[in-house]
């Protein structure tokens, strides 16, 4: 039970670290999706080379640890061009949308992989351009499909975000190591991370739920 109290009690301490977690995950995340909209557009696009490039790239970032790409983003690649010191919190955004984009791109490809394939033609019968068959009719069709995985990476960028706190970004695991430090206690600090993050997740996935309801009332309507 004194743990719980002591948790709660740091709980002020760790607001700033969350903030910075929010931060660069929802920045993270608008631009993974933006990227995995792009690598949807490149792969049906029908260019054999970009098709390929996006291939191997997707291939890439979903086989490479996190940890691994953050190293190279933070010190290797300043070291080979010669950057000198560059930003922990943009190394951080750049790595999980670059990791992001790859998956999320995955998930898109599949919704739309299960729609009915006579949606295109049907929509180019009525005379419909390209923007309007997205705008109109396939991405109003997507969006129920996807929501659900879209959200569980964006889960997942937050779960892969305490990484980020072995290039000093001062996220909410940082954070709570730095308060450990301070008050010498190892559980408290901890369990009020584990509880602000549970909640965030949480909220993440009940959100996903509200809109997916929502979208699919529209829908029947």
């Amino acid at each position: 039970m004194k743990y719980i109290v002591k948790g709660i009690e740091t709980v002020p301490l760790l607001l700033d670290g969350l903030v910075t977690t929010l931060l660069i995950c929802g920045l993270a995340s608008v631009l993974a999706l933006a990227g995995a909209i792009l690598i949807v557009a490149a792969r049906r696009s029908g260019k054999r080379l970009l098709v390929w490039s996006v291939t191997v790239y997707v291939t890439l970032m979903r086989g490479l640890p996190i940890v691994i790409l953050v190293f190279l983003l933070y010190f290797g690649m300043p070291a080979l061009l010669d950057l000198g010191r560059v930003s922990a919190f943009w190394v951080g955004v750049i790595a999980l949308a670059m990791n992001g984009a790859a998956f999320q791109s995955e998930v898109l490809r599949g919704a739309i992989a299960r729609l009915p394939k006579g949606q295109t033609e049907g929509g180019y019968a009525l005379g419909l351009s390209k923007y309007q068959l997205w705008r109109l009719v396939l991405t109003p069709q997507i969006l129920p499909i996807a929501l659900p995985a879209l959200a569980g990476e964006v889960g997942f960028l937050i779960k892969a975000s305490p990484v980020l706190s072995l290039i000093t970004v001062v996220d909410l695991t940082r954070r709570s190591q730095q308060v450990t430090m301070q008050t010498f206690d190892p559980l408290g600090p901890l369990l009020a991370a584990c509880v602000l993050y549970f909640i965030l997740i949480g909220s993440i996935a009940w959100a996903s739920r509200y809109l997916e309801g929502r979208l699919t009332v529209g829908r029947a309507r």
